[in-house]
């Protein structure tokens, strides 16, 4: 069965992504128009060095976003692009946050939008993994509130008590060989990246953090999930382990 991915929702990130496009060129263009009197005069060279090395910019940006476009809408294998969809992302998502705040639209829909982007060009990858080249990371919010045992950094320590879903994802170390880590924040857990250094990254986080993850793990593949919070934010939430499954299923090859 072929792995899918919730696709819904992603055309708001990729509109803002053409949008911000836009906007950047259009800006690029106006004062590149208005400084290069004052360049030539300086020197014709730099002029040329600087108007060339602006176009390969937008240039490079702009093929990444039209390849983008091609693997979320006609579902086209991603190939070797991989970096330059990365990096195309990266110039434009702050833009897009900001046009989103213009437009009243709540960062978190651009966020969420975003992930499934982000998704749905990882499994436009085609890349597969060994189970000890992938970490999942998922965030100590997901263990009970009231639970005494830390299970940060060592998910050996759950009890099993079986009150929130950690002790299925500590199920799941003893079946898959995958490295697994429960991180209280971002500087942990790029300390465990640093240490397992792993070809492949599946995400659990809220919109933000899951977001910001993505983006800074650069060039890693990254697969994010987000949780649930029927309790509110970063207390008692939980997450669906059977996405992480079937990812496993798909994306990582049987010893």
């Amino acid at each position: 069965m072929d792995f899918v991915i919730d696709s819904k929702g992603k055309s708001l990130f990729l509109i803002l992504s053409a949008l911000s496009l836009a906007l950047l060129v259009t800006i690029a263009a106006l004062l590149l128009w208005l400084a290069s009197p004052r360049l030539h005069e300086m020197s014709a060279i730099l002029a040329t060095a600087i108007i060339i090395a602006a176009v390969a910019f937008f240039l490079i940006v702009t093929v990444g976003m039209v390849i983008l476009f091609a693997v979320c809408y006609g579902k086209r294998p991603i190939g070797p692009f991989h970096r330059l969809i990365r990096f195309s992302i990266n110039v434009i998502f702050q833009v897009n946050m900001l046009i989103g705040r213009l437009l009243f639209i709540p960062k978190e829909r651009i966020e969420e939008s975003f992930v499934k982007v982000n998704n749905a060009f990882l499994k436009a990858g085609r890349q597969r993994f060994k189970a000890e080249e992938v970490l999942i990371l998922l965030p100590h919010c997901l263990q009970n509130h009231d639970c005494s045992h830390r299970v940060v950094n060592n998910i050996n320590n759950c009890t099993e008590c079986g009150k929130c879903v950690i002790v299925e994802f500590k199920d799941l170390s003893k079946k898959c060989p995958v490295n697994i880590a429960v991180v209280p924040g971002g500087t942990l857990a790029r300390m465990m990246i640093v240490q397992t250094r792993p070809s492949c990254i599946i995400a659990v986080a809220c919109h933000r953090d899951l977001a910001d993850g993505l983006l800074e793990t650069f060039p890693i593949p990254g697969y994010g999930i987000l949780n649930d919070r029927p309790f509110g934010p970063c207390m008692n939430t939980d997450v669906d382990i059977g996405k992480v499954r079937r990812f496993l299923d798909h994306f990582v090859i049987s010893p």
